[in-house]
């Protein structure tokens, strides 16, 4: 069972480690084999590898959002 379910007082927006980014990274599934070596990444890198991921990640969702919304029109 996913933590927020059971421990809903913990929030997304805590501090992540620079091994949590990591693990983020390579659990997106995305381009994760264009990153090598991510832990001589810095921080800011690592800012804006995921940035790019979650930005990627909203575009999918406004796309199928916008596909569902149209197609019962």
């Amino acid at each position: 069972m996913p933590c927020w379910i059971l421990f809903p007082w913990v929030t997304v927006e805590g501090h992540m480690t620079k091994k949590d980014k990591i693990a983020f990274i390579k659990s997106s599934k995305r381009k994760t084999h264009v990153y090598n070596n991510l832990d001589r990444y810095t921080e800011q890198q690592l800012n804006d590898v995921i940035r790019e991921i979650v930005q990627g990640l909203i575009r999918e969702s406004e796309i199928i959002a916008n596909a569902y919304i149209n197609g019962y029109r």
